[in-house]
């Protein structure tokens, strides 16, 4: 029987080293940039089209009109103030509720499979298992400083100095937007993980915080880089656009790698805060786009939105990276060797096994088959 866990702890060893990684990150970039470049050329070759339908929307608009004038009805003038809308703005709400339908059913699959340890607690293991074994001393340093861009200090100090520059640009319903799209999601993942109960597979936190399902990280840094990077997108050209967007997946997705690898989530947990954060950013960037329209450039100014932002990120960071981050990555590594310490038998069936004196974290535990640790201490 192959031993698939040495097999991979020692590809890691001979193969992975920072330029091996530093290039697939450079060609997830590339792949990126290359697929939300066909987006403009998928518009252009769409355009004909719509002009076709909004000749039939104007015709319909027109026919409902003069019924209207000789019998006027209740579901004929709702259907006519549709009609009456722009016909690209119509296909943009529509793909945003085929988005937030996805998402949704997404989500609620996932709730279901892990509340009943469907294959995706199996594919949970199997995936934490196979990491475990790819841990490196350098690849746990630049995990640490990854998952610390999406954690508590950085994402709420993005949140406070955009809405603080939005308040002070007089962009209230900008700054409305803002805060519910933050504060929304957090709740939306703390009901969840209270509702769900279940244990990280290793963890450096307690109280709430000890439960996994979804996660955080993934659905913070989805919902506050993504809706930035939907604001600063607004009435931008497609060369503004392809960047921002890159640079936002790139992050977000390394972010949700960051929370596999340090073994704080399953691959479901992130999948699904992924999920989470996606659908809140359909439901109210849909809500913003057609009840209240683009805020005027002058006052939302895209470049000095992300200035503000991106300024934020990095004081933030640099105060992380130079109090925080040593005692940080030592507390990783600490449960990450614990929760990795398996006998040949548990990595067979795929399930971590917690160390002499660790004691498994409260609330579900997967019905036995994934126990996790909890650390007494507070996290950092």
């Amino acid at each position: 029987m192959i031993d698939v866990p040495a097999r991979a702890s020692t590809f890691a060893k001979a193969w992975l080293t920072p330029g091996t990684a530093l290039g697939l990150l450079v060609l997830f970039t590339l792949v990126t940039v290359l697929l939300l470049s066909l987006v403009p050329l998928l518009v252009a070759l769409l355009r004909p089209v719509v002009r076709w339908l909004d000749r039939w929307r104007v015709w319909g608009a027109g026919v409902l009109s003069a019924r209207m004038a000789a019998r006027p009805r209740r579901l004929t003038t709702l259907t006519l103030r549709v009609l009456e809308r722009d016909l690209a703005e119509l296909l943009v709400v529509l793909l945003a509720g085929a988005v937030l339908l996805a998402c949704g059913s997404a989500l609620f699959w996932l709730a279901g499979e892990v509340a009943e340890s469907g294959g995706v607690v199996r594919i949970d293991q199997m995936i934490f298992a196979q990491l475990r074994a790819l841990r490196t001393d350098w690849l746990d340093i630049a995990m640490v400083a990854v998952t610390e861009l999406g954690g508590a200090r950085v994402s709420v100090a993005v949140g406070v100095a955009v809405f603080a520059w939005l308040c002070w640009r007089r962009a209230w319903t900008v700054a409305l937007y803002w805060a519910a799209a933050l504060l929304g999601a957090r709740a939306c993942v703390m009901a969840l993980k209270l509702g769900m109960a279940r244990v990280r597979p290793a963890s450096i936190y307690s109280g709430l915080e000890s439960y996994s399902f979804p996660s955080g990280h993934a659905a913070s840094s989805m919902v506050t880089y993504g809706f930035l990077a939907f604001l600063m997108c607004l009435r931008q050209p497609w060369r503004v656009r392809i960047p921002v967007l890159a640079l936002t997946v790139v992050a977000v997705a390394a972010i949700g790698v960051s929370r596999l690898y340090l073994g704080m989530h399953w691959l479901s947990d992130v999948a699904a805060g992924y999920a989470l954060g996606l659908a809140w950013i359909a439901l109210l960037g849909t809500a913003y786009r057609t009840l209240h329209g683009p805020a005027p450039e002058d006052s939302v100014a895209p470049w000095r939105l992300g200035v503000v932002a991106s300024a934020a990120v990095v004081v933030t960071f640099s105060y992380v990276a130079w109090f925080r981050l040593p005692d940080t990555l030592e507390r990783y590594r600490q449960v990450g060797g614990q929760a990795g310490a398996a006998t040949p038998a548990a990595l067979a069936l795929r399930l971590p096994v917690p160390a002499a004196g660790a004691t498994p974290a409260a609330g579900r535990s997967c019905d036995g088959r994934c126990p996790a640790l909890r650390s007494d201490s507070p996290p950092r």
